[in-house]
Formats: structure tokens, sequence, C-alpha cells
């Protein structure tokens, strides 16, 4: 069963600007362009490659919810 919560945060200004780094950024394109040419990830590589596509996809809501409640 899942669970519903509801937070208030106070969110700074400039979140709707982030965004995973330059550096980071590269890497999760890396391994993304490694598994779309066929290439199997290690079971490492695919746990880092997940970790990193949740990470740009809770900046990409948080900074969609920052620019909808300014």
């Amino acid at each position: 069963m899942s669970q519903s919560i509801h937070l208030d945060l106070e969110l700074p200004d400039d979140l709707a600007r982030f965004k995973l780094p330059g550096g980071v950024n590269e890497r999760l394109s890396s391994l993304l362009d490694k598994q779309d040419s066929g290439q199997v990830l290690t079971d490492q590589e695919r746990r880092e490659a997940e970790g990193l596509v949740d990470l740009a996809d809770t900046l990409t809501y948080l900074g969609l919810k920052a620019r909808a409640a300014a």
C-alpha cells in the first residue's frame, strides 16, 4: 500500500535553476550512451545510472514546483 505525505518546504529563490553539475551530467550521459549502444552495464554502473536519473528527476520536479509557486 502506498502512502502520501505533505511537506511544506522553504525553497531557495534560485531552485528553478538547479540541475546536475556538468561532470555528473556527463557521467550519466556516458552511462546511458553505453547502455543505448547495446553494451551491458555492470551492476555498479546500473545502480549509479539509476541513482543519477533519480537525482535528475528530483531536481527537475523541484524546479517545476518552484516555478509554479513563483
